[in-house]
């Protein structure tokens, strides 16, 4: 086992595991954590590449043009609006600390993807949206029962009823209006004190919201899946063609 490649990784999940609290605390990770990171793990990343010119100049080339595309690739996300700074921040930190993609042992188990880590990272994240999707669907199928589910399906695989004293960063799909009436949207809407005092004062106990997770969480469970498992969208669309991917042995 690499335990040099293992010490990086742990890092490097402790630093992610932290921004998480951060981002569902106060939806704030301060620039530090990244700088933090980099720093932490500098002394291996380096001792690697400087290996590796040594041993295949080839895959060190490949490994510089994975990281500039995927530093380019996280900002346009960011400039697009696609995600925000903190994680566009993560994702180019990731591509840094890992220009190759990190084998541990037998892991990952499938594939290495692309061989560029960071991106494996981001491909997995938008894979476990609609797994909690599922997971709210099977949640409130159990707690609420099947009637309502016909009634309001998206509410079932978006959110969940949630008492009223402990919304915080949630997005509401119910709320009073300036006229004391009791709306239900399809489009969750960003709550402030004012609507909470509305609710409070309506009689409501509960109201179905939706939990406006940070990214940075799905970031993280990309993470581990990536490093875990591998690139779960590339094993589906490689297997589900038929593809004979020959060329990823030669960054194995």
């Amino acid at each position: 086992m690499n335990l040099l490649e293992l010490t990086k990784v742990l890092i490097v999940f402790c630093f992610l595991l932290y921004a998480c609290h951060l981002d569902l605390k106060s939806r704030t990770i301060p620039n530090k954590v990244w700088k933090f990171m980099l720093v932490a793990t500098i002394p291996i990343t380096t001792y690697q590449v400087y290996e590796m010119a040594f041993l295949n100049a080839m895959i060190l080339i490949f490994a510089a043009i994975g990281v500039i595309f995927m530093a380019v690739f996280a900002y346009v996300l960011y400039r697009i609006n696609a995600y925000g700074g903190a994680d566009a921040k993560a994702l180019i930190c990731l591509a840094i600390i890992f220009p190759f993609y990190p084998k541990i042992g037998a892991f990952p188990l499938i594939n290495s993807g692309f061989e560029i880590f960071a991106f494996s990272v981001l491909a997995n994240s938008v894979i476990f949206a609609p797994l909690m999707m599922i997971a709210l669907l099977i949640r409130n199928l159990l707690r609420e029962g099947f009637r309502g589910f016909l009634k309001n399906p998206l509410y079932y695989i978006a959110g969940y009823r949630i008492p009223v004293e402990k919304i915080r960063f949630h997005n509401l799909f119910e709320f009073v209006d300036e006229k004391g009436k009791l709306r239900r949207v399809r489009r969750g809407i960003e709550p402030n004190e004012e609507i909470i005092h509305r609710l409070k004062k309506y009689g409501l106990k509960e109201v179905w919201a939706t939990p406006a997770l940070p990214f940075i969480i799905f970031i993280t469970f990309g993470y581990a899946c990536a490093v875990v498992i591998g690139d779960l969208i590339f094993y589906a669309v490689s297997h589900r063609s038929g593809l004979a991917l020959t060329f990823i042995p030669l960054f194995s």
